[in-house]
Order: structure tokens, then sequence, then C-alpha cells
């Protein structure tokens, strides 16, 4: 029995020895691995370094985005001008699938007034005429605006330099009224009681777009702080009162936001007469209504296609649709001690200049330019039935100018005198075919200039009123 025993006993032995031989040899082999990932993991990495029993990772397209600016609806639109203007025929407009276009407003910088100061104008001739009431300092003219409650403005900002010339496509019909017999309407008062608070825009008045930033302009916009209260600028009834999102009055619905319109009770030449206040916060009126000049109409808002708080001002002929527009420079009266420019640019082929460029001077600075704008594009805005004008500068100082235009290679430089309450007409009539080696228009310098600045320019004055 025992040498079988003792054979058994002999194996147990042998195994258990063997499995804690093999569970020593294992354990250190663990330990060894251990000490190497750690001493591997506190030395310094390299580049080459690749881990071991990892799994490997197959690259797949990265999730990422890639990020691509795209169009928001920011307040604030930042247009691209276009260098070079080119004529397009009576567009229809399309609502807006973006950003709605916004109004046009000043960012400036005020430098000391002194509105009491008078200055002795003077006339092409030196002879010293009336003297007049006018601000004497001009502020800056950028290219944002905000509209606040201070007095107005006299941008001086130099205009952009004369566009390439765009087609010329409408001739002056011969039955054109001859503006020397027209006789003034200014039969509507202002939209609002204060003074000083309804003078347009003067970077965005009537046929114009802003140098290609806007729509083209069928009204004027007139600064006011949001919820100012709007009063008739006549005697009528009420046609709208409300949103203009299902009874479209604009060129699309929703354009204004909320609008009144009112038929006025006086016709001209048998024609109906109608004045749109658009963009307003609220309506005081409802349809159908009688209301006297001067009487609570809205209150200033910016809805629609208003990116901030002005009136919108329209007067309308005729059919007093969108495109009947005229110009409403020429029907509000103008504020005492100060009157309109109205005038005209015809090349020496009797067509119309469209989106020309035309800078305002007074008399006695005549280097530098106080005010400017654009001629109307063809076939967009509506003229008055009796000026027949392509441009106007509202409210302005009674008192002596120059008006100055650049086209087909001449200056044309034209004296006017504005009258109180009046409106003054200019023509500029081209009587040379272009120059081409004198096609740079030269470029005009802002105010204040020394009233010493000699007078330069090439061409002879026609016509002014």
């Amino acid at each position: 029995m025992f040498p079988t025993v003792d054979q058994q006993i002999t194996k147990i032995v042998i195994g258990v020895m063997l499995g804690l031989i093999i569970t020593a040899v294992a354990t250190i082999a663990i330990g060894l691995s251990q000490a190497s990932e750690l001493a591997a993991n506190t030395s310094t990495p390299t580049a080459t370094k690749t881990p071991t029993k990892r799994p490997t990772m197959t690259p797949t397209p990265s999730s990422t985005p890639t990020i691509t600016p795209t169009p928001t609806s920011t307040p604030t639109q930042t247009p691209t001008p276009t260098p070079t203007s080119t004529h397009t025929a009576t567009p229809t407009p399309v609502p807006p699938t973006a950003t709605p276009t916004p109004w046009p407003t000043f960012t400036y910088t005020p430098e000391p007034q002194n509105v009491n100061e008078e200055i002795m104008a003077v006339d092409p001739q030196g002879d010293a005429i009336n003297q007049a009431p006018v601000i004497t300092d001009n502020l800056v003219l950028t290219e944002t605006v905000v509209i606040t409650n201070n007095p107005p403005e006299f941008p001086s900002a130099p205009p952009t330099p004369t566009p390439t010339s765009v087609p010329r496509t409408v001739q002056v019909p011969p039955t054109i009224p001859d503006y020397r017999v027209a006789e003034d309407h200014f039969w509507f008062t202002r939209p609002f009681t204060e003074a000083y608070h309804s003078w347009g825009s003067y970077y965005y008045p009537y046929g114009t777009n802003a140098r290609g930033q806007y729509f083209w302009h069928h009204g004027i916009d007139l600064q006011a702080s949001h919820g100012t209260i709007i009063v008739a600028v006549g005697d009528g009834t009420i046609t709208h009162a409300g949103s203009d999102k299902t009874t479209q009055v604009g060129p699309w619905p929703d354009f204004y936001g909320q609008a009144v319109i009112i038929e006025h009770d006086q016709r001209w030449e048998g024609m109906p007469v109608y004045t749109l206040y658009g963009h307003v916060s609220r309506v005081f009126v409802r349809v159908g209504q009688q209301v006297k000049a001067g009487e609570p109409i809205a209150a200033v808002g910016q809805l629609g296609v208003a990116l901030g708080p002005h009136l919108h001002l329209e007067v309308r002929l005729g059919a007093g649709s969108y495109y009947d527009t005229r110009n409403p420079d020429l029907w509000l009266h103008p504020d005492p001690g100060f009157g309109v420019i109205a005038g005209r640019v015809v090349d020496y082929q009797d067509y119309y200049v469209p989106q020309q460029l035309v800078t305002l001077h007074r008399a006695n600075s005549p280097g530098g330019f106080w005010r400017q704008t654009y001629t109307y594009p063809d076939n967009v805005v509506n003229p008055d039935n009796d000026y027949g004008e392509t441009f106007t500068f509202g409210d302005v100082p009674a008192g002596n100018y120059l008006l100055k235009t650049f086209f087909d290679g001449h200056q044309l430089t034209v004296p006017v005198t504005v009258r109180d309450q009046a409106t003054s007409f200019v023509l500029f009539k081209q009587d040379q075919p272009p120059d081409r080696t004198n096609i740079t228009a030269p470029a005009p310098t802002a105010l204040p200039m020394s009233p010493e600045a000699p007078l330069s320019d090439q061409g002879s004055p026609v016509e002014g009123q």
C-alpha cells in the first residue's frame, strides 16, 4: 500500500510545484510588462511611438463641419456697391427672400454749431445779397445711420466718384412743360409738429437708391424717434389704415408693415392726390374717416422693410398706386427761410442723363460741395407733371448757390438763387459732344472750404431760375 501512496503523493507534490513555478513565472512576466509600460509612459514621447495591443482606428470622414458663412437676418445689411452703374429697364419688384432692405440713416460726428450766426451770401459777380440765418457748420456723414432727435444734419462727406455713365434711353419729349412758367403746388404741411422733425433724408432722397444699396425710392424718409406722433399733411379721407399684408399698397405685401393712406379733398387737374405714411407702429384712424391737416393719424415705427424708426412719406397722383408717386419735396411746404431746388440734366442729343451726380455748393465757397444727389433712373420713378425734374434738393436755406455736374468729359456749373418757400429750377443742358480725352470727373471736396477758393470749372453756366 505504501508504495502506491508514495507514488500518488509524489505526483501531487510535483503538480503543485509546477503550478507554483508557472504562477511565479507569469507574475514576474506581468510585473515586467507593467514596469515597461510605466517606464514608457514616464519617458519623453517621440514621434514614432506606436501603442501595442490597441485597436487600430479606421480613418473616416471628419465629423467636424466646415463652417461656411451664410446670410443672416442681421438688422444692418452690408451692401456691395456696384462700381459701374448699369441701366436696367423698368424693373418689376419681387418680394425679398432674405434680409429686407434696411432704411438708410446717418451716423455722424457732431461739430460745434452756431445756429444764430449769419452768412453773407454772395452771387457769382461778387455782389452781396440778403443775409439769412443758416447753420454754418457741417456734420460728417458716414455709411451707417442712427436716428436721433438732434437738429438736421448737413452732410459733407465726399461723394463717390462719378460712375461710368449708364445708357440713356429716354429723350426729352417735345411736350414737356415749360418750367419757367410752372407754379409751385406746396399743398401740404409737414407730418410732424416739432420744428425740423420733417426734413427728408439727404442720403436717400426721392428717385435714388443710395448708390446702389437700396430700393429705388418712391418717397422720402423723415427721421424721428419710435412712437413720434404723425399728423395728416392735408384734409381728406382715410382710404387705408393698418396692415398691408393682405391689402397690397406697396410693391409687395407687408412692404410697409402698417400704413395710412389719405385721399385728399383737393384735386390736381381733376386727378386725385394721395399721401401715404409707411412703417408706422400704431394707427389712430380708420378707413372712411375724415381728417384735417394737423390731426394725429399714426405713430412712427419700423415695420415692414424698415430696420430703423422713421416715417416713409409718399405723394401719389392719379391712380394712387406705388407706381403713381411724385417727389414730395415739391408738395410739402418748405419751412420759413428755406426753399427747394429742382433740376434736369440733359445731354447734347436731348436725352435725359440718368443716375448722374449733382453737387450743391454755396456761392461763397465754390470749391467745396455742401450736398449731393443723383438724377432719377430712366423709367423707374415719375417726375413732377409741371416741372419735369430729374433731381431735387429739399430744405435748402434761402441764398445763392452753385450746382455742378460732370459728364461726357465736360464740367457744367449753374448759379442758382434759392428763394424763401419757393422752388428754384435749374437746367443742365450739354451743348457739346462727348470729350473722350477728358472723361474723368474732377474729385469734389467737402465743405467747409475757404471762401477765397478759386472756381476753376470748365464750361459755361446754363439756365438757372
